[in-house]
């Protein structure tokens, strides 16, 4: 007997391997190689274009199909199962310099067709095989244990941690091992349902800041002594009240080294912005600036509302921006309210000033991120619509700003749009910190009566929606850039999660798509 159908038959059920195993078996036949030049070779085979094919509508494998349209939406490999068919061009254009044969003139090759479709249904049925196998082993489920909804998850810095916030009125920290995730500690954090919760940077400790329905921004610290599971692991730091008696909406927190800040708005739109008495320790506050980011338009109390507060989480700003004189240590905050989003910037003063407000959208905004990448020239951020689109913004710099950077251009800027708060008279462990110093002297100052030399670090942005994107059949409620700011992830009622990536005109198209179940 045959050697290698007695290997074959010890190898256990591989539709994969079987499937490129086929191909090759194909490809290795001397009628096919004595028909392979050099210029015939596969260099472009697995170019960026051929190996992420798209679509107008998904289709199964062996279905007879209408010759498919061109379509600018791009797909990854885990969702080729669902957007790729045997007459695909692109696919086509992936095999087709293996089976090409010269013509007697040699101006224009010709294509066995019967041979395409014969490797293009192998190279497809691995691809299928394969993306089943990656999307059952992709997401892994577990039982959370609250008794009621789950309103926020948020990971550590590493990913090693998350915390689960729920209607329960409850906070659970849970560690990853082995790809697995343990229950560390369970505990009543609020006395209402918790809207939101955040893991601070890695240099303070763990350290989980939420908030809640009962209108308390509270901060918890993990004490290592406590015995797990013990409902004292995690040490009640901080609890501070809502100003305007509404409950807090979304929080943030920044950190640049040791140095850290928190925003807060709630839920009649009043923002606040704190850093501790001593950065040493996160046990006080200070209240550094507040504002009305709907003074003008106050939604009604029977309104649906949306407010969100998101730091820049980079150390350094955009390169760009640190050319044009902006300070190397700026705090950038991005607010959404109601259905614009306002970016501020600190000057080298650390007096907040507003660069740009970001509009288009036709309902409140639910959703907001920022994208890494500050070598990248420009900033790139993107917001989560109830009208169901994701708009995506570039802000850039003027080359001009160095030389002319004032406010009160078309830019909005303006030196009291985050109000500093009146000091108290309680004694401080140190003096206040250069924001803290800057925000109370931004107070005293007419917004119309400086120049450029007395605010030293205000830059002049330009902000343009590059895109508008509506694949979801519903509003979104999430979005989420990948570490490099490359993809963005997004989620809404539909129950997909859809993968964005730019392409190569500049405009964002789907990447993958994966459809959710109540079990997921």
């Amino acid at each position: 007997m045959d050697p290698h159908s007695l290997l074959d038959r010890a190898r256990p059920h591989d539709p994969i391997q079987q499937s490129l195993d086929a191909v090759n078996h194909r490809l290795v036949k001397p009628s096919f190689l004595k028909n392979i030049s050099p210029s015939r070779l596969p260099s472009q085979a697995a170019s960026d274009s051929s190996l992420s094919p798209g679509l107008d509508a998904p289709h199964s494998v062996g279905e007879a199909q209408a010759p498919a349209r061109p379509s600018h939406h791009r797909h990854s490999h885990l969702n080729l199962a669902v957007s790729i068919d045997e007459h695909d061009p692109d696919v086509v254009d992936l095999i087709s310099p293996l089976i090409l044969e010269p013509c007697a003139d040699g101006d224009h090759p010709a294509v066995d067709q019967r041979i395409c479709d014969h490797l293009d249904s192998l190279f497809i049925g691995a691809r299928h095989a394969y993306a089943k196998m990656a999307s059952e082993r992709n997401f892994q489920t577990f039982t959370h244990g609250h008794q009621d909804l789950v309103l926020a998850v948020d990971f550590n810095y590493f990913g090693t941690r998350m915390v689960t916030a729920s209607s329960d009125h409850r906070l659970k920290v849970w560690d990853r091992k082995d790809d697995s995730w343990t229950l560390v500690e369970s505990w009543k954090a609020h006395d209402a349902e918790i809207v939101d919760v955040k893991w601070n940077g890695p240099f303070m400790g763990e350290v989980i800041g939420s908030i809640g329905e009962d209108g308390r921004f509270k901060l918890w610290q993990e004490d290592v002594t406590e015995v797990p599971m013990s409902s004292c692991r995690f040490k009640l730091i901080t609890n501070l009240a809502s100003q305007t008696n509404a409950p807090f909406m979304s929080l943030d927190f920044k950190n640049i080294m040791q140095e850290t800040w928190v925003a807060l708005i709630t839920r009649d739109g009043h923002l606040t912005v704190y850093e501790p008495v001593d950065q040493t320790s996160l046990n006080e506050w200070s209240q550094l600036a507040e504002h009305w980011v709907c003074q003008d338009h106050p939604p009604d109390r029977q309104e649906e509302v949306g407010f969100k507060v998101v730091f820049h989480k980079e150390k350094l700003p955009c390169w760009t921006a640190i050319t044009a004189g902006l300070d190397r240590k700026s705090l950038s905050l991005a607010v959404a309210a109601m259905k614009d989003v306002f970016i501020f910037r600190t000057d080298k003063g650390k007096r907040f000033f507003r660069v740009a407000t970001l509009t288009g959208a036709r309902h409140i905004i639910r959703d907001l991120a920022w994208a890494n990448g500050s070598m990248r020239g420009y900033d790139v951020l993107a917001t989560a619509s109830k009208d169901g689109a994701i708009r995506i913004y570039e802000l850039s710099t003027p080359r001009s700003d160095k030389s002319s950077s004032v406010a009160g251009t078309s830019s909005g800027s303006t030196a009291t749009d985050l109000v500093s708060s009146p000091q108290s008279n309680r004694p401080r462990k140190n003096a206040p910190s250069g924001i803290g110093a800057g925000l109370a002297g931004a107070a005293k100052t007419p917004e119309t009566s400086y120049s450029h030399d007395q605010y030293p670090g205000r830059i002049n942005q330009v902000v343009k929606m590059v895109d508008e994107l509506t694949n979801h059949h519903g509003a979104v409620w999430r979005v989420a850039f990948s570490q490099m700011g490359d993809l963005l992830v997004s989620t809404g009622d539909d129950a997909s999660v859809r993968t964005w990536k730019k392409a190569v005109n500049g405009h964002w198209a789907e990447y993958a798509e994966i459809e959710m179940t109540r079990d997921h």
